[in-house]
């Protein structure tokens, strides 16, 4: 089952180019991620300007983060007994950790969405301007 959502989630995102990396690629233009997941994210569904996402108890905090083209995205783990990732639709992704940072340029304008592949309905986005 797990696959299967991670299949639905992956076709209907658009990712960009790795970590770090000059993000190119086309975005997509529809809404980002749902709902936190079984934590539940507390950084609700409007748009929140920074550049600092918290991966904790299956949410993202926020759920959707705004930022200038150009802006580095970091990711950071809080101390949790889960293991968790950061997945776009292009295949990059972070590693599969319970604590440390992942971080991403995003310089083309988007929304640009992601999930944890290993909890269902934990995802977020990054809506570039």
């Amino acid at each position: 089952m797990r696959l299967a959502l991670y299949a639905l989630g992956v076709a209907s995102l658009l990712g960009i180019a790795s970590c770090g990396g000059d993000s190119t690629a086309p975005a997509t233009t529809g809404g980002g991620g749902g709902g936190g997941g079984g934590g539940g994210g507390s950084g609700g569904t409007t748009p929140v300007a920074t550049n600092s996402v918290t991966v904790g108890n299956n949410f993202f905090n926020p759920l959707n983060a705004q930022v200038a083209r150009g802006t580095t995205v970091t990711w950071t783990w809080a101390q949790d007994a889960d293991q968790h990732n950061v997945v776009f639709a292009d295949g990059t992704q972070s590693a599969i950790i319970s604590s440390g940072t992942y971080s991403r340029t995003f310089n083309t304008a988007g929304t640009f969405a992601y999930v944890c592949t290993l909890h269902s309905g934990m995802n977020g986005s990054i809506i570039v301007q």
